[in-house]
Order: structure tokens, then C-alpha cells, then sequence
């Protein structure tokens, strides 16, 4: 205790004053321990994305409690180390501050504070203060906000009065408050960062998720809708409708449109030519139902029409309120003609055709599949009748399909069951009167139908592909056959072996034909291959080629059928073939009808001109056979001499035609 020189007590005042400055001094404490709990004000709610300016302005109410400010700004940098005001006091407008810090910027000052591990005090240029540093007066108080590992920006402020020492308790706690500050800016930066990534991932999410759906209800080669977008269309416009109000007189009609003979372009051309026609196709289609006249004259309004690419060379439309059968005719039609024409693809000119099938809601089916299974029918049996042409489903084409689908199964299985068997019909020559060839013609011992010739089971077995399977056996039972003729002293020059259209397209066909008769041990020679002129017709290139590369194993080559494929000289001359044989149809009418007369002189005289042997088919009656013998037709074949024999039956007439001929080499001897 300190006493005066008259050794008396301290006076009042002082202690008073000094009471005073304690109670300060723990008040002051009290602020700072508030502070100090409550600091967590500062990161806020940590589990949503936190604002800067929040942060800040909590940082400030915190650094307001322990230091008077004048005025204080909160600088933060960004990316690229550039300094920005984030936060100014409220209510301080003065641009003073923000002239200062450039000026400190200028003088390097603010990147010497900067790197100060504490905060720095400074006097405010003409503050008012003295020459005595201890003098009250305006001061800035810089200091770093920083984490650990980055600086995220810079505290500036202005205090009145004495000067602040760093080890002085406020401006401890400053740092502690704005060592806070700089982790709840780093906090906020990487929530920033991830509701920035979580954003960007929902949007990819909701970008992948459009387009996955698209892709699950689009064609991927057209971008049209696809069969399941194509049948929910249409279960929606059959919910919409009245599907027990028959008498209604709009109805929803499902058009079915498959291109004709679309695999010889894949075949011949490749998959990429064919994925370009379907698209020239499909771009085509689409604009030609966006053809507003077009569809006004049918009745027809864009927005009841949806057009879709079922899968492969198939497209199906979906025509709402149709009020006129007739016009729904000529609309089909039209798409038709419009489709059938010569397209260019990588500069191969392609004509192609179409085929169309119509069923109508709720006449031919009162859900979805029914009304595509009846349309797809429908369009099928335009195809049996000769394709090129469109169809309304009918009652009968039911039962129709359904044994042609039962064909199908039973067919599949007669090869495994052996039901097939080679009939075999002499082919005579006029010159000698011997038989010097056969034609293997397969016939089907049906279990429950019996002998079916095959007109009734090779178009199934063409368009399923069974063809191929049955074919091989064909070859291979037919030279069997042959060998066992030998063997049984009754050969016969040659073999005459029809080939389908498809087995026609067979890459490999000749090396597996080649394969088999060199296994069984038949010349290439003896066996003859037979092909429609139609069929040569439809790719004549591809035909010489493969004809080409038969002739080259030793194979003969016959044209049947010829006369009516529309083949002209020019053309013939380029095929490697021996035989032309006559349709039976122009044999028919012989000698009577002019006509057929005059067709199968030019034939045969054509053929001699060209060094091809002739065979006329279909040879019933003595004046025909005449009539050929005059024109020096090398051979006939038909039922005037045999029909098709099975293999027992063939023995039995090759036997007595050796007896006959031997009779007439010694009569005439």
C-alpha cells in the first residue's frame, strides 16, 4: 500500500479509481469468455452450405465484443490471390477504408502484415496523434486470416485511443476469432465446392437419366420411337377411345410397312449400307407424315399420327380417328409409292419395295398385341400375294397363320425325323430316246397329311431359313442315290439339283457342296445345279460370280424356269451356263397356241446359237413331244414319259428302259 510522506493512508480517489480499472478488467473477461463459447456462431450450421458474408458478419459481431472499432473490413482472396472487401462494418460508408488498404497494398505494408504470425497495429496517417507513440489517437489493426495451411483473406480496423500491443488480451483473442474465421471460410468453401458438385452431378444425373429413357423408348439408327414406345402410344390412344363403341366412326388403324427382299441388300452391300438406307427411309417417312396437305386430303392430322422403326427394315404407324376406310387405303397406297423407288447408297443404286399391313381398332382387336399381331398377319399375306402391296386383316388370315405357323414347327422337325425322301424324274433325250438325266425333286411323307409336294413347304422353308439345312441334304442324299445307281449297273450321266434363292445367297455354298460330293465320290460334272431366271434376274453381278465360281469346281448350270425372268441375250451371254431349261407353261399350249409356239422356237433357237443344250419341261402329250423333235430339242421330261419316282420305283423304270432300248438296238440290227 502506498502512503503519502506523512506516512498516511492511500487516499480514497485512488483506490477508487483503482476498484474502478478491476471491475474493468474482469468485465472485460466476462466479454471475452462469452466470446470464446460462443465462437461456433461463427461456422453457423455446418451441414448446409455456409455464406461468406455470414461468416463474416458473425466474425465481426465476435471481434466487435472485445475491440471498439471505429470501422473494419474483412478482405478475402480468391483463386487467383486477389484481395476483395467481403464484409464492411455496418453503417461505415466512408471510403477512407478501402483508400487506406490500397495505399498499404501500394507500400507493401499489407503483404508485410500479411506474414506476421499476430496481429499488427498501426497509426492512421494524420489520426491526430503525436510525436509520444504512447499518444491517443486513430490506429489500423491488421491481421491475417489464415488456417493452418492457407490465407483466406485479411482483417483491417480502425481503433481510437492508446495503441495495441499484440500480446494485449484483445488481440490475443482477434486471432484466436479470426483463426476461427479462416476454418469456417475453408469449411464454407468445401460445402460451396460440394453442393457446386452435387448440383453438377444431379444435373448429369438428370441429363443421363432423359437420355437412358430416350434410348429405352427411341431407335438408336433413326431417333424415331421404338416398339415400346410405339406400343404405349398405343395403348394410350386405346384408353382415350370408346373400345366397346363400334359404331364410332373414327377408329385408331396400326399400319405395319416391312421392306421386300431387304436382306439381298445386307447381303450384297453390307450391314453399313444397309443402316444408311433405313436411315435415308426413315428421314424420308418422317418428313412425307409431316406433309400437312398430304395428310389433310386423307383426313389425317399430324398430331394423331406417330410413326415408329419396330426393329430392322420394319416401320409401324399409328393413324388416330380415322373416319374413312377408303382414304386409310389410299394413304397406305401412297406410302407405298413413295417408299417403292431406286435409292443411292455410297453410290450403289438400290430399288426397293414394300409391303403393308393394316389392322383397325377395335374391329380386329381390342388391345395392343392383338391389333399389332393381326396388322404384322396381314402384312405377311401381302407378301404371299406378291408383295408390293398393302392388306386389311381379315378374319381368315388367322387361320391362315396359324398353319403356316404349325408348318413351321412340323417342318423344323421332319429333317430330324427323316420325313423327307427324293422322288426323281427322268430327263429323255429325243436323239436316242435314253434317259440321260434325272431331276431330285424332295417331297414330304407328312405323318398325318401324307406325300406334300414342295409347293407346299419350300416357301416356309425359304423363309425360315430351314432351306439351307434341307438343301445339304438334298445334295447329299441325291449323290448317295447316284453311287448306289452305279453300283446296281444302271448310272446315269447326270443329277439335276434346283437351288433356292437363298441357298443361292449362301457364301459358302459351293465349297460345302464341293466338300460333299468329293466325301461320297461323285464327279462335279455329274451333278448339275439348277437356278430360276427370276431369281439370276434379281442380282445379276452376284450371279455371275456364283456361277463363276461353280463352273470353276465343275459343276453344270442349268436356268430354269427360262422365259419367264425377263432376261434378255445381252445378259445370258455372260452366264458360265450348259442348260436352258423351258417353263412348262409355254409347253402347255404347243403347237396350238401361237403364241407359245413362237416363244419356244426363239428359245430353242436362241440356245443353239449360244451352244446350250435345251430341256422342255413339262411334256404330257405325243403332239408336244412332235413338236419339240422338230425343232432338234435335245431333251424333255414330263409325265408323257414318267412322273417323279422315289428311289425303288426309279430302279425298276431304268431297268425297263435299258430292256426297251436293247429291243430296239436289236430290231433295228
Amino acid at each position: 500500500m502506498t502512503r503519502n510522506k506523512d506516512n498516511a493512508l492511500p487516499d480514497m480517489d485512488y483506490l477508487r479509481e483503482r476498484v474502478q480499472h478491476l471491475e474493468q478488467a474482469s468485465q472485460w473477461h466476462h466479454y471475452a469468455m462469452d466470446v470464446l463459447t460462443s465462437m461456433t456462431a461463427i461456422f453457423g450450421d455446418h451441414s448446409q452450405s455456409r455464406d461468406v458474408s455470414a461468416i463474416l458478419e458473425s466474425t465481426h459481431e465476435c471481434v466487435g465484443r472485445i475491440l471498439p472499432l471505429e470501422d473494419a473490413g474483412y478482405y478475402t482472396v480468391d483463386d487467383e490471390s486477389s484481395f476483395h472487401l467481403s464484409y464492411r462494418q455496418a453503417e461505415c460508408e466512408d471510403p477512407a477504408l478501402e483508400a487506406e488498404v490500397e495505399r498499404l497494398i501500394e507500400a507493401g505494408i499489407f503483404s508485410w502484415a500479411l506474414n506476421q504470425n499476430h496481429p499488427v497495429c498501426l497509426p492512421c496517417p494524420g489520426g491526430g496523434q503525436g510525436e509520444d507513440d504512447t499518444a491517443c489517437g486513430d490506429h489500423w489493426v491488421l491481421h491475417v486470416i489464415s488456417s493452418r495451411t492457407r490465407i483466406r483473406g485479411m482483417f483491417v480496423g480502425r481503433t481510437r485511443g492508446q495503441p495495441l500491443h499484440p500480446r494485449d488480451p484483445g488481440m490475443k483473442v482477434l486471432s484466436i476469432i479470426l483463426f476461427n474465421a479462416a476454418y469456417a471460410l475453408e469449411s464454407a468453401a468445401l460445402y460451396t465446392l460440394m453442393e457446386h458438385q452435387h448440383r453438377t452431378l444431379k444435373k448429369i444425373s438428370e441429363r443421363q437419366s432423359l437420355e437412358l429413357a430416350h434410348q429405352y423408348s427411341h431407335d438408336a439408327l433413326t431417333g424415331l420411337p421404338n416398339r415400346i414406345l410405339f406400343s404405349d402410344r398405343l395403348h394410350q390412344l386405346i384408353q382415350q377411345g370408346h373400345p366397346n363403341d363400334e359404331d364410332d366412326s373414327s377408329h385408331v388403324a396400326v399400319i405395319l410397312m416391312d421392306l421386300d427382299h431387304f436382306k439381298r441388300v445386307n447381303d450384297s452391300l453390307g450391314h453399313g449400307c444397309g443402316d444408311r438406307l433405313i436411315k435415308t427411309l426413315a428421314d424420308n417417312l418422317r418428313a412425307l407424315l409431316a406433309d400437312a396437305d398430304l395428310l389433310s386430303h386423307h383426313h389425317l392430322d399430324e398430331s394423331n399420327v406417330t410413326l415408329s422403326r419396330l426393329g430392322g427394315d420394319e416401320f409401324g404407324i399409328i393413324l388416330n380417328r380415322v373416319d374413312s376406310l377408303d382414304l386409310l387405303a389410299r394413304f397406305a397406297q401412297h406410302l407405298i409409292d413413295n417408299v417403292s423407288c431406286e435409292y443411292v447408297v455410297h453410290g450403289h443404286p438400290v430399288f426397293l419395295t414394300c409391303s403393308a399391313g393394316i389392322s383397325i381398332h377395335p374391329f380386329d382387336g381390342r388391345d395392343v398385341d392383338t391389333l399389332i399381331k393381326n396388322a404384322d398377319a396381314a402384312m405377311y399375306e401381302a407378301k404371299q400375294r406378291g408383295r408390293n402391296h398393302y392388306h386389311f386383316y381379315t378374319q381368315d388370315i388367322n387361320a391362315q397363320t396359324y398353319r403356316h405357323l404349325m408348318l413351321e414347327n412340323e417342318l423344323s422337325k421332319a429333317l430330324e425325323r427323316d420325313e423327307f425322301q427324293l422322288h426323281y424324274q427322268p430327263q429323255i433325250s429325243l436323239a436316242t430316246g435314253k434317259v440321260e438325266g434325272l431331276e431330285a425333286l424332295v417331297r414330304w411323307e407328312h405323318p398325318e397329311k401324307g406325300y406334300l409336294s414342295p409347293g407346299h413347304f419350300i416357301p416356309v422353308a425359304e423363309d425360315t431359313g430351314l432351306i439351307e439345312r434341307l438343301g445339304l441334304w438334298v445334295v447329299r442324299r441325291a449323290c448317295e442315290d447316284m453311287k448306289r445307281l452305279e453300283a446296281a449297273d444302271l448310272p446315269v450321266p447326270r443329277m439335276a439339283i434346283n437351288l433356292s434363292p437363298r441357298q443361292f445367297r449362301q457364301t459358302d455354298l459351293a465349297c460345302q457342296y464341293a466338300a460333299i460330293i468329293k466325301e461320297i465320290g461323285i464327279q462335279a460334272s455329274q451333278i448339275e445345279l439348277e437356278l430360276t431366271e427370276s431369281t439370276i434376274m434379281q442380282d445379276i453381278d452376284k450371279a455371275v460370280e456364283i456361277f463363276g465360281e461353280m463352273q470353276r469346281l465343275g459343276f453344270r448350270l442349268a436356268v430354269d424356269d427360262f422365259g419367264t425372268g425377263y432376261s434378255s441375250l445381252n445378259q445370258l451371254k455372260h452366264f458360265p451356263i450348259h442348260t436352258l431349261k423351258i417353263d412348262r407353261s409355254f409347253i402347255r399350249g404347243i403347237p396350238q397356241d401361237r403364241d407359245d409356239a413362237a416363244i419356244v422356237k426363239a428359245i430353242v433357237a436362241m440356245a443353239k446359237g449360244l451352244g446350250l443344250e435345251v430341256v422342255a419341261e413339262g411334256v404330257e402329250a405325243r403332239h408336244q413331244l412332235d413338236f419339240l423333235r422338230d425343232l432338234d430339242c435335245e431333251s424333255v421330261q414330263g409325265y408323257y414319259f414318267s412322273r417323279p419316282l422315289p428311289y425303288d420305283e426309279l430302279c425298276e423304270y431304268l431297268q425297263d428302259s435299258c430292256s426297251t432300248n436293247q429291243q430296239k438296238q436289236s430290231a433295228s440290227s
